[in-house]
């Protein structure tokens, strides 16, 4: 199913943004790290000075990106105009409440729903720069809205329940393997850190230890862990995935448009809760 063009240009916003954002705090990392590591070799070298001043300006500048441009401001704000649409497009083409009434008023009421959507993310929307020439009502979902019920209904539960749940499983799982990578390497390096403080200690006298490289190693492995929150939304995904699956259990007693409308209003508003409480936790 072809959504507007409005949510793929949303959607691409979001993405791009948070690409940008992980990217940049990946290299602000990175130099600090090169950095430390630079000072532990302590090599009396104008070259590799001016190569330190280059490293800590190149995270300097990192920090002022992210401060400046903040990317992941439009990364969250972006997704949530793309999971709006989807949501409502998602009601107006199973013809669930409110556009359960014919197609000439469904179709005025779906636009302006759009521009109200817009209209309350207009500091958001100015920044869109993809896709912009595209049907808001596509094709595709003027053909599943013409669909009889029980066809409609079939479509809904696959094509958007079955594919969030698969979605979120998915999701769950990879946050949960990255999770524990992560934390296995944080370890080693602490373990590893604290052999070479140790050795420091038995042998003092030695000129070059790399127990500041580590420790910075270490802070930006945890820095990462903390940005992703690898624990938190494994856990977070895996909820929705089962609430997913107690709201698809319901479709197999729908027998009724007036059924059916109540059934996506209230998956929709599942999904919607999950994505607020998404949106909440990225802005703590």
């Amino acid at each position: 199913m072809d959504y507007p063009t409005l949510y793929h240009s949303s959607d691409e916003l979001s993405i791009q943004s948070q690409v940008a954002f992980f990217r940049a705090v990946f290299w602000h990392l990175l130099f600090l790290v090169v950095a430390a590591l630079i000072s532990v070799i302590n090599i009396p070298s104008a070259e590799l000075a001016i190569f330190q001043v280059m490293v800590l300006l190149g995270a300097l500048a990192c920090s002022v990106y992210l401060f400046s441009t903040r990317p992941d401001r439009y990364w969250y704000a972006g997704r949530a105009v793309a999971e709006s649409i989807k949501t409502v497009t998602w009601r107006f083409i199973i013809r669930a409440e409110p556009f359960n009434r014919n197609d000439e008023v469904d179709r005025h009421q779906f636009i302006q729903t759009l521009k109200s959507i817009v209209e309350q993310n207009r500091d958001v929307l100015i920044r869109l720069s993809s896709c912009l020439e595209g049907a808001q009502i596509t094709d595709s979902m003027i053909a599943i809205r013409q669909l009889p019920m029980e066809e409609r209904m079939a479509h809904y539960v696959e094509s958007r329940i079955s594919e969030q749940r698969r979605w979120y499983a998915k999701k769950s799982a990879y946050n949960k393997r990255m999770a524990t990578r992560f934390f296995i390497a944080l370890i080693v390096t602490n373990a590893v850190t604290v052999c070479f403080a140790i050795g420091k200690v038995r042998f003092p006298s030695a000129s070059c230890w790399p127990t500041d490289v580590l420790v910075a190693l270490a802070l930006g492995l945890l820095s990462w862990i903390q940005t992703k929150r690898y624990s938190e939304l494994a856990g977070s995904y895996a909820l929705a995935a089962h609430e997913i699956g107690l709201i698809k259990e319901q479709s197999g007693s729908i027998r009724t448009e007036e059924q059916l409308s109540s059934f996506v209003g209230d998956a929709e508003n599942a999904f919607s809760r999950e994505h607020t409480q998404w949106v909440a936790r990225k802005d703590t």
